[in-house]
């Protein structure tokens, strides 16, 4: 398995790639999320992220196609009256191909994020997933993941 930098020509390639973690949003909040219609549904998105300073993704390809990605972006907020200055790495967006699940390719994208962000010499990742998602849970925890915030909702 190879994992390289994406480049602004990979924004048909990511938005494919995003499918399937688009379609399990979809199937458990179909009320938020949209049903992916086509490869190039989320084109537009990732060509303002390639085009940010700020934002770095990573493709895994085994063989020439591509398997999985990951979407890091810096985060850098000012000091405020309630929280001291914070400097992170987001993982925006990461998706293997279901097929492919299980086999090491996110624990491989993970482990680029973190340098990743040690080259920015952040020292903090952070990331978030919806509820439903527990098979994403057991990943994160079991790659050294804390939770730190819970969001409530009630519809009215």
């Amino acid at each position: 398995m190879n994992i390289r930098t994406a480049t602004s020509q990979d924004s048909l390639l990511l938005s494919n790639l995003c499918q399937d973690v688009q379609r399990l949003h979809a199937k458990h909040h179909p009320d938020i999320f949209k049903i992916p219609a086509t490869d190039d549904f989320a084109v537009a998105f990732f060509d303002e992220m390639m085009a940010d300073k700020n934002v770095t993704a990573f493709i895994a390809e085994e063989n020439g196609h591509a398997i999985g990605s990951i979407l890091c972006r810096l985060i850098e907020r000012p000091e405020g009256p309630f929280t001291l200055p914070m400097r992170y790495v987001l993982i925006d967006q990461i998706s293997v191909r279901p097929l492919e699940q299980g086999s090491g390719i996110g624990t491989a994208l993970m482990k680029k994020a973190e340098e990743y962000a040690r080259e920015l010499a952040v020292d903090k990742i952070q990331l978030d997933s919806w509820g439903f998602n527990t098979k994403a849970h057991a990943f994160f925890e079991d790659k050294g993941f804390d939770k730190f915030n819970f969001r409530f909702w009630r519809k009215i």
